[in-house]
């Protein structure tokens, strides 16, 4: 059975009659013996939107009642009276400039209006059930928005997801208002593409970018059964339940479906299925780009846990998610607040694919009492960060507190982040008569080595020391994709060849990203993700090799699958450019910044494509334009002065160059620019 998202009234619509549907259902539940373990219903949200899901109860009736009570059971539902009810009781919330008005204008429907928006939205989906519950309501042409103002049914209040939005306020920007990519308005906010494949069962996005229409469809809402058991056959609402048979996963298997959600990654595809490679549908976040996550691998921005915990020696090691978390109610298999749950390994020193885990009898004398909250491991391995403005999250790097390293480069560090009060050389000293400095002070240089290169301090010397010595796939690839943005020299391209026949697809997509001999044999490799860091990697360097190749079509079908995002209409821009299609190509750029205004990227690649035509004036304007939304982008900054020493206009470049070095004083090609610009100022302007 497939059900259609719909942006009008209801949360879905059903290619195949409701009545036909509970006819077969019911047919199916009487069928089996123990269809009397649910003679008034699951206690889930409501039984009939899930008839597969059902058939799976009907004869697995203990997992099932696990299931109806996680956050995966939860992950979007249609409205419903028990829970809406008192959120939409006349109840208002100020987000974004606006104030928001919920009511319920009669039984069983909810809606939402403002000043500015009239008539009402009705409430299509609830999303989530706590710490907070989102809301979605139609949008234009087929998508549904996600309302920034969320219900805390703790606190029985409404409030704004980002109102602890530190990034824009870093970056100078404004808060989102209408018209922003940000807004909830805005692309951004698009249940369709930012958040429904992770909430509905076999979703599919179905965005037309020829009529910008979404006609996205699921099997079910929330997250069932059948999204991570795979059935036998392609339509299993049309398999007898007693003939539906299931494919038993590996533990990489089981562990790609877990990632497929819990990942902070770039959606390559609909695809994924249970069963298939992470990487043949994902491509993993590593920590590269500022502000994404810490040097050290610790989350920053709301990333998910897959990356921190394949950057860990326990992911590293194969232990898995199960290893921990039950598969049906998501909690943890032994309790944490005792230690019990990480004691199973540590007391014992039990053996995972070969190898020991380090003994442990709880916290290191001369810290936090054993018996305290302290005294648990996931307080100093996994602390919690709060993401949506009320929503803890525990870190899955499972790091040793370093408060060293929160002096030299501002990385918190979880000592700290509990005795709040207390500073950071207090914390230090703490554990220097705690754990052995060899220990501390082992994984330092990578660290410091990432933390420079991410602040455009790259030291090629240092990232290669720390690849020979890493070991972990995760760092290796992240190492290598920091020196794939320093001066290729033949010491990386020799890295590169080497990591280019890693067993890990992460490594060898990060070595398909170097230039060199190794990146052509690898538009062949088995991962997908590989395959397209070497499409990319060959666009810009012997574009002409990719002509014709497999490679070159999937990149095109990933852009056009993320059309629907300034990203994916950036990758479109640019094949455009690959085939001389220049026209296409600013008409894309200038799409790519209609979706998203405050964003300084596309401004930033329009006014390279305008200067490239020998349009100085127009690219100048885009890349003032640009500045003045993000003044403290140091890269914008930069690439105004480039453009205004190309007309001459040098005590202008001047102030762009000083500008840059002052929301980055490590942006070595501003520095550049700027000693070499200084020779043609008069001492007058120097000043």
């Amino acid at each position: 059975m497939l059900y259609h998202l719909s942006a009008v009234g209801t949360n879905v619509q059903k290619k195949t009659a409701w009545g036909v549907a509970l006819s077969c259902l019911t047919a199916l539940v009487v069928s089996c013996d123990n269809h009397s373990d649910f003679p008034d219903g699951t206690g889930h949200w409501n039984d009939a939107d899930i008839p597969d899901s059902m058939q799976c109860a009907s004869c697995h009736p203990k997992q099932f009642r696990q299931w109806v009570a996680s956050d995966h059971a939860w992950a979007a539902r249609p409205p419903q009276p028990a829970w809406e009810n008192p959120a939409f009781n006349g109840k208002t919330s100020h987000a974004h400039g606006a104030t928001l008005f919920f009511s319920s204008p009669q039984p069983g429907r909810y809606q939402v209006h403002s000043e500015t928006q009239k008539p009402p939205f009705p409430i299509i989906t609830a999303v989530g059930r706590d710490p907070l519950v989102q809301y979605t309501v139609p949008g234009e042409r087929g998508a549904q928005q996600v309302l920034s103002s969320a219900w805390d049914p703790a606190a029985q209040e409404w409030f704004d997801v980002f109102e602890d939005d530190a990034r824009l306020k870093k970056e100078g920007m404004a808060k989102r208002a209408p018209g922003d990519w940000g807004h909830w308005t805005g692309r951004g906010m698009t249940w369709n593409s930012q958040c429904a494949a992770c909430h509905m069962t076999d979703y599919k996005k179905r965005y037309d970018r020829l009529t910008d229409t979404y006609h996205s469809t699921c099997v079910e809402p929330g997250i069932t059964c059948i999204a991570c058991h795979p059935a036998a056959t392609p339509d299993p609402i049309d398999d007898c339940t007693a003939e539906r048979r299931t494919r038993s996963l590996t533990e990489q298997q089981t562990s790609a479906v877990c990632a497929s959600c819990h990942a902070r990654a770039e959606r390559l595809d609909d695809d994924f299925r249970p069963g298939d490679r992470f990487e043949d549908h994902y491509r993993l976040e590593l920590p590269v780009a500022p502000g994404v996550f810490y040097a050290n691998g610790m989350q920053r921005d709301e990333d998910f846990v897959e990356t921190g915990f394949r950057l860990s020696r326990m992911g590293a090691a194969g232990v898995t998610c199960l290893d921990c978390h039950d598969a049906h109610t998501g909690d943890t298999i032994l309790p944490w607040e005792d230690n019990s749950l990480c004691l199973r390994c540590h007391a014992n020193g039990k053996v995972i694919n070969g190898k020991k885990a380090p003994f442990s009898e709880g916290a290191p004398k001369n810290t936090c009492d054993r018996n305290s909250i302290g005294g648990r491991c996931v307080e100093c391995h996994m602390p919690e960060s709060r993401y949506m403005a009320r929503d803890p999250r525990r870190d899955h790097s499972l790091n040793i507190p370093d408060p060293v390293l929160s002096i030299e480069l501002g990385i918190p560090n979880a000592c700290t982040m509990c005795h709040s009060k207390m500073s950071d050389q207090w914390a230090a000293e703490v554990l220097a008569h705690a754990i052995p400095h060899q220990i501390m002070e082992a994984r330092r240089p990578r660290t410091r080595a990432i933390h420079a290169a991410m602040h455009g301090r790259p030291s090629e010397k240092d990232l290669l020391n720390a690849l020979h010595e890493e070991t972990i796939p995760a760092w290796r690839a992240t190492l290598l994709e920091h020196l794939a943005r320093c001066p290729i020299s033949p010491d990386i391209r020799q890295a590169a060849q080497l990591a280019a026949a890693d067993p890990d697809a992460l490594v060898r997509a990060a070595a398909a990203g170097i230039p060199g001999e190794h990146v052509l044999p690898m538009l062949n490799d088995s991962a997908r993700t590989v395959r397209h860091a070497a499409a990319w990697c060959l666009l810009v360097w012997q574009p002409e090799l990719l002509r014709g190749t497999r490679a070159l079509k999937e990149l095109r079908a990933t852009a056009e699958f993320l059309s629907d995002q300034p990203g994916g209409i950036m990758q479109l821009a640019t094949l455009a450019l690959i085939d001389k299609r220049e026209d296409e190509a600013e008409s894309l750029y200038r799409r790519a910044i209609e979706l998203d205004p405050a964003s300084p990227v596309p401004y930033m690649d329009y006014a390279v494509l305008l200067a490239r035509q020998n349009r100085l004036p127009e690219a100048l304007q885009q890349l003032l334009i640009c500045t003045s939304k993000a003044p403290l982008n140091a890269e914008a900054q930069y690439r105004l002065a480039l453009a205004l020493i190309e007309l001459r206009q040098y005590p202008a470049a001047l102030t762009a160059l000083n500008r840059a070095l002052q929301a980055d004083p490590g942006h070595v090609e501003a520095g550049k620019a700027r000693a070499s610009l200084l020779p043609m100022l008069s001492p007058q302007t120097k000043q």
